[in-house]
């Protein structure tokens, strides 16, 4: 059991700090480290694609191959170390594990009932393009340098960097179609007059196109040098095509670099990513009590994955920077249909205190906010805050959310308890602080009925504190309450939160 122990504790905290570390840089969409990193690895990608490509032309010269070749390697080992951090992502080997050891009390057989899910990751199209592309650095398997070509479907993984060339140039299409005509019109014209005062005169412009070309280079103010006027009127002509082509390309990048500036705004703030989020935290409302919540999601190694929005009124609120922000009125159904609410699994409606709203309207709007997210997503989990106890009993009448909590009870109730035992208070601390809760359903553990006393000879290190039937929960069961399928227990895990 010692040794049993020690291989869960060593799991916990690789798959934690590894699995944190690559969800900052693979999938946490709200977190910067993620679009700098991605735009990274875009490059990378094409950059070593294009190499590849012509390198099976013998297009590339002999003096830049090596380096080439190096920057393909370097590739192939970003891919590497990407395909290692999503297999770890794909699932949490320590719980899979956990639980398999529990049903089948054998070592190997949960090792590898923990590895299923890996293998589905590994079985995945990704994952098979991402192993081909990377096979041929091993030396004997050099022949199959041509399936390294085949990285260039993983641009898939992209997805945000090609919307977002898309999205831009969708949003200014009427501008970029206006300015496109603009340039041609003038480039016609301006090639006209080159052709007119340099033709019969200078001998690099003999036909039209010859004056296109060289009025398209001025333009765009490269100036190769390979054609220059010969006339007086030629050299005008030249200088007004160049202060043209300036405004003009001002014109273009201004379009595009606000565009880009306004999109990648609406990616921090989540605009963008409120139409895929599934499985995500809402939280309606702002207060103080809001980033205590957050900072306890995001270091909990079953929740750091989860995606959290939250829906404010309060434009200037220190929101932490780890959500997605939706400026709206959360009484609202577009705004909530705006955030998936559909697709949820937890909404927290927080007391968001207004100037001119007493407590009793504060309290009636999350009321409102809770039916209103019934209404949207009937299965849902709602924690609603309320500021007075009147009106959180008259919610938990009418069952407006699954758990209703009210202001500032947790802390009178912890205050209160210390005054007999003042010691207990650093109890409580402790088992906020480093304890963790489980509620897993009896299912997953066992296929058979035991009773409390059977699990906690198998569990060991885990105690039962608590057991659902149904929606009743029984706290201190007694040693010879028989669990079934359905039943749920809740696990306090003795073990310190990595």
């Amino acid at each position: 059991m010692k040794n049993y122990l020690k291989v869960i504790k060593v799991l916990e905290k690789v798959g934690y700090y590894s699995g944190l570390t690559y969800y900052k840089l693979l999938e946490d969409s709200s977190s910067t480290v993620f679009y700098i990193y991605n735009l990274f690895s875009f490059t990378v990608i094409i950059l070593s694609s294009t190499l590849i490509i012509l390198d099976l032309v013998d297009a590339i010269p002999l003096a830049i191959k090596p380096l080439a070749e190096r920057l393909i390697d370097f590739a192939t080992y970003v891919i590497i170390f990407e395909w290692i951090g999503r297999f770890i992502l794909s699932s949490d080997f320590s719980e899979d594990f956990e639980k398999a050891f529990f049903k089948y009390r054998n070592f190997k057989r949960a090792f590898w009932e923990a590895l299923k899910p890996k293998w589905q990751y590994v079985k995945s199209f990704y994952s098979v393009i991402d192993l081909l592309a990377v096979l041929y650095v091993f030396q004997p398997l050099r022949i199959l340098r041509i399936l390294a070509l085949i990285r260039i479907f993983r641009l898939g993984f992209y997805r945000f960097i090609l919307e977002g060339f898309i999205e831009v140039f969708k949003e200014n299409l009427s501008q970029l179609t206006f300015l496109v005509i603009l340039f041609s019109i003038f480039l016609t014209f301006m090639s006209f007059l080159i052709f007119t005062a340099e033709h019969g005169v200078n001998p690099n412009i003999k036909t039209f196109f010859d004056a296109f070309y060289f009025t398209f280079i001025s333009l765009t103010t490269v100036g190769y040098g390979d054609i220059t006027p010969q006339t007086h009127a030629g050299r005008i002509v030249i200088v007004s095509t160049v202060v043209g082509g300036v405004g003009l390309f001002s014109l273009f990048t201004a379009i595009l670099s606000s565009g880009f500036i306004e999109y990648l705004e609406r990616i921090r703030k989540g605009m963008v990513e409120f139409k895929t989020l599934k499985n995500h935290i809402v939280i309606c409302g702002w207060n103080e009590t809001g980033k205590y919540i957050i900072k306890e999601i995001k270091k909990n190694p079953k929740l750091f994955k989860k995606h959290i929005v939250v829906i404010t009124q309060h434009e200037d609120e220190n929101i932490p920077k780890e959500c997605f922000v939706k400026f709206g009125d959360p009484t609202k159904e577009d705004t909530l249909l705006n955030v998936n609410i559909a697709l949820a699994d937890l909404v927290i409606i927080l007391a968001e205190k207004k100037e001119a709203l007493n407590e009793d309207t504060i309290d009636a709007r999350s009321s409102l906010v809770a039916l209103l997210v019934r209404s949207l997503s009937p299965r849902v989990f709602i924690i609603a805050e309320y500021l007075k106890e009147e009106n959180a009993k008259a919610a938990k009448k009418r069952h407006l959310a699954d758990k209703i909590i009210i202001a500032g009870e947790y802390l009178g109730k912890l205050i209160g308890k210390s005054v007999i035992q003042p010691q207990s208070i650093e109890v409580l601390e402790e088992l906020f602080e480093d304890i963790n809760l489980k509620i897993i359903p009896f299912g997953e553990l066992s296929e058979i009925p035991m009773t409390i006393e059977e699990i906690l000879k198998r569990l060991g290190y885990i105690k039962v504190i608590g057991v659902y039937k149904g929606r009743k929960l029984i706290i201190s069961p007694p040693l010879d309450l028989i669990l079934n399928r359905e039943d749920r227990i809740v696990l306090l895990d003795g073990r310190k939160r990595v």
